[in-house]
């Protein structure tokens, strides 16, 4: 039930009241008694309840509210920590493998690894068209595979979901492209940010490039 509109006398005088009260800090103190006296409606169960039951009602919301953040917090830092690990053992695997193909597979494996998303392929050069690497030299491609048919022939078997392209150049030469394939139609939008992507492309292709003759 809505409260009754107040007429321009009654707003005046329980503003005076507010402003009274703010400027006597100590009355509550003397008159300990009326926080127990005083009702006010409650929102949820429709019952009157005490100002100090409403005053721990709203104290309790608002540690709920915390520990929510909180939790929120340490998980998003437990995500970064993982994400930071796996990231170094990838790097470390690009370093150790000792040839091209060992090289791929521990593109695609380790990405799959930091995305947790199944399906991440190489796709090499032999096997994109023209128009496929045109497209990616204006940048990282990415979007839901109905509105984005470009990679199509390369994922026949994954029609819904999202998709991100990473085209891997070195000293101007093309060297491949990352594959990277979600089943979440918002995994990869074009709106996303693509500078971690951006960078991972690059280390990609930097460990692909030490087996490469000029």
């Amino acid at each position: 039930m809505s409260s009754p509109e107040l007429d321009a006398s009654q707003v005046e005088r329980e503003q005076l009241v507010a402003q009274w009260l703010l400027s006597t800090p100590g009355f509550f103190e003397r008159h300990a008694e009326l926080l127990t006296k005083m009702e006010l409606a409650n929102s949820h169960s429709g019952r009157a309840v005490s100002l100090q039951e409403k005053q721990m009602h709203v104290l309790r919301n608002q540690n709920r509210d915390l520990n929510r953040r909180l939790s929120d917090m340490l998980r998003f830092g437990s995500e970064n920590d993982k994400t930071q690990s796996l990231m170094v053992q990838w790097l470390e695997g690009l370093l150790a493998t000792k040839d091209e193909e060992q090289t791929r597979i521990r593109i695609t494996e380790g990405l799959n690894e930091l995305f947790e998303i199944g399906q991440v392929k190489f796709v090499s050069v032999e096997h994109l068209s023209s128009f496929d690497i045109e497209k990616l030299q204006k940048g990282i491609c990415c979007g839901a595979h109905d509105v984005e048919p470009l990679f199509l022939s390369h994922h026949r078997d994954l029609t819904d979901g999202s998709f991100a392209a990473l085209l891997l150049r070195h000293n101007g030469r093309t060297l491949g492209v990352v594959l990277m394939l979600s089943a979440d139609k918002e995994k990869f939008l074009p709106e996303m940010g693509l500078v971690y992507l951006e960078q991972l492309g690059n280390l990609a292709a930097a460990a692909l490039s030490r087996f490469q003759v000029d």
